[in-house]
């Protein structure tokens, strides 16, 4: 698969383009979240938190999963907000002028990392003079970065040493971006995959990174792979799509449950691969009355809950 610089910027924090005019504006995508049950193969209670027009993205669950973090650029620039489930209340986590994305809450519960973006590289929307990853408190304020590495444009916490991480290429058009293995302790890479999609994850025994490799064009497929290990693991290959489907609009978005399955979305059509190797995804649940495609997906620590963006159509 091969990117171009407007179609990376696109991919970049959630397939959404950066606008350069009012007639490229971004879309509205809202944030919905459901009560899961693998066991009788039910979504159900699924409703919008993010109600009217706007540009919300990336959902993620706190640790003890009674809120919802996301991202949303309804003041001018993206923040970071929290929707508590049982209150139904949505409250602003940081008011910046910079733009923050993919929050993702610690598993300490002391606060979240995010994508930090004040000086914007105008061919990918990357920051350029600074480390991108971000440790933040719940008072919506920066404590330090998570690793000196620039041009981390997507993370996913492995375990509280290590972290995936996909590297954004500093070259406009050559597009050799890649994703990696960081250990924030002795600061060594592991090269995960030179063709990386854009969603990452963790095995739930916390040892090892999830990815979607997408060396072979006609085979995108997800894996799983430690540090200490010498090759990935081929798990899975992620949905194929209608004949003649962009590479932009595949489906590449996955969440691992704790059951070792994985769900991934298609439309408005979720899919599941119940964790066995040599299976595929198969149709899980249909979501008639999104009124749109789905493209992040979140679940929470037990499995229980979903949350998902919702790409509306105009």
């Amino acid at each position: 698969m091969k990117l171009s610089v407007r179609h990376l910027a696109t991919a970049m924090f959630l397939a959404i383009a950066l606008p350069v005019s009012a007639a490229d504006a971004p879309p509205d995508v809202a944030i919905f979240v459901a009560r899961l049950d693998v066991a009788t193969g039910k979504v159900s209670d699924t409703r919008n938190i993010t109600p009217g027009k706007g540009n919300n993205f990336q959902p993620a669950f706190t640790h003890d999963g009674s809120a919802v973090v996301y991202t949303s650029g309804r003041t001018g620039s993206n923040n970071i907000y929290r929707h508590d489930l049982a209150k139904g209340t949505t409250v602003a986590v940081t008011a910046t002028t910079e733009n923050l994305y993919s929050p993702t809450p610690l598993v300490d519960g002391n606060g979240f990392s995010a994508i930090r973006v004040v000086t914007a590289d105008p061919a990918y929307g990357i920051e350029v003079n600074e480390p991108s990853l971000w440790l933040f408190g719940w008072d919506g304020k920066p404590v330090a970065p998570v690793v000196p590495t620039k041009r981390i444009g997507y993370h996913a916490w492995v375990n509280p040493d290590q972290l995936a991480a996909f590297i954004v290429d500093d070259v406009p058009e050559r597009n050799n971006h890649r994703a990696v293995l960081i250990s924030r302790t002795t600061g060594q890479q592991t090269l995960l995959t030179a063709k990386p999609g854009r969603s990452l994850g963790r095995t739930a025994d916390g040892k090892r990174a999830l990815f979607v490799d997408q060396t072979d064009p006609a085979h995108w497929r997800i894996c799983a792979m430690g540090a200490a290990d010498k090759a990935p693991q081929v798990l899975v290959e992620t949905p194929v799509g209608p004949e003649g489907e962009k590479d932009a609009n595949r489906s590449q978005y996955f969440v691992a449950l704790p059951d070792g399955s994985m769900l991934m979305a298609r439309g408005n059509l979720l899919l599941r691969w119940d964790g066995k190797l040599g299976g595929s995804f198969q149709a899980f649940a249909e979501l008639a009355d999104l009124g749109g495609a789905i493209r992040n997906i979140a679940a929470s620590p037990d499995g229980k809950r979903l949350a998902f963006s919702v790409l509306l159509k105009p």
